[in-house]
């Protein structure tokens, strides 16, 4: 299991393409070859109401935390770390120029005592499509 969500600054809207954003960080987690696909999501949330350090309209931000199970070593969890900020942080940086403008991640992992994942079939979904194709 991978959740990785980020908050945004809705002022990002305008020039950013954030479902594109969303998929293409999938794509870093799917390639760090650490996390199964089906327990993949990449979600991001509008943030409307916020002050930025000084105030200023123009300044934005995304704030990405990801969630994944635990067991992993410390060597795995840098990887994962520098691989998905490093992803984030090479298609943003066209893109938002010279615009001021933070990035965030943060990495924590789930105790599996305290988390429920019972119904979930998108496993299942992927392997059968996966059988369908060979």
């Amino acid at each position: 299991m991978a959740h990785l969500s980020f908050e945004y600054s809705a002022n990002l809207e305008a020039n950013l393409d954030l479902q594109a954003f969303c998929d293409h960080l999938r794509d870093a987690m799917v390639g760090s070859s650490v996390f199964p696909p089906g327990g993949i999501r990449v979600r991001g949330t509008r943030v409307d109401v916020a002050t930025i350090a000084s105030g200023e309209e123009e300044l934005g931000f995304i704030d990405m935390t990801l969630r994944m199970g635990m067991g992993r070593g410390e060597d795995v969890r840098v990887a994962v770390t520098e691989a998905i900020y490093a992803a984030a942080e090479s298609w943003l940086k066209p893109q938002i120029g010279s615009r001021p403008f933070a990035l965030s991640l943060e990495v924590m992992e789930i105790d599996s005592r305290f988390s429920e994942k019972r119904f979930n079939t998108i496993h299942q979904f992927l392997k059968n499509s996966e059988a369908g194709r060979g």
